[in-house]
């Protein structure tokens, strides 16, 4: 084994011992949330009761929030000397890198205008229309009725991985289309 590149070894030949590793494990990704919640749990903050991946520390004057998705971390409160005491606190502890303003996360452009964020997912469309090489995307006038009722086609699709692919997508623009989550959720019943 060569030992990694800038690692001075204080004897030549020497052997490098792996202590601990938590990527590459089945549950490296529990172990790091776990790692996570107890961390952020020690200077103050609590899980959401509704979202587990949303932590808050509220005090007199000010509120951070922490959304966290597998290992990316939004932050975000109405005081920023707190945030920037979180940020240092988890680069010591996590190592983390700071991309500053969001501007894009899990497929939606984030847009600061005036005191408001607006969500869009343009490019999400933009991709969507160069993939079936369309100008323009049809508009959806209304969401699937409630006393619409569907059923399995008599024979299985030959192959159903185009359904699978538009309804998937259909979920993912959930995220900023809630109008459209019945629908796709009854469609995700039949994939």
């Amino acid at each position: 084994m060569v030992p990694p590149p800038g690692l001075p070894l204080p004897q030549p030949n020497m052997v490098c011992k792996l202590k601990k590793s938590l990527y590459g494990l089945k549950q490296a990704s529990r172990q790091w949330y776990a790692k996570l919640s107890a961390t952020l749990s020690s200077i103050g903050f609590f899980h959401s009761k509704n979202n587990y991946s949303l932590f808050y520390k509220q005090q007199p004057h000010s509120l951070v929030i922490l959304a966290v998705y597998v290992d990316d971390i939004i932050i975000t409160g109405n005081d920023p000397s707190e945030i920037s005491q979180l940020n240092l606190f988890l680069d010591r502890q996590f190592k983390i890198k700071d991309l500053g303003i969001l501007s894009y996360f899990l497929g939606m452009e984030v847009l600061q205008v005036s005191d408001r964020l607006v969500l869009t997912q343009r490019k999400f469309a933009q991709d969507l229309l160069a993939e079936y090489h369309c100008d323009t995307l049809p508009p959806v006038s209304c969401p699937l009725a409630l006393s619409s009722s569907l059923a399995a086609a008599p024979a299985p699709l030959a192959d159903a991985t185009a359904y699978r692919l538009l309804v998937g997508k259909l979920n993912y623009l959930t995220n900023t289309r809630p109008d459209l989550s019945y629908s796709v959720q009854y469609l995700s019943q039949f994939l």
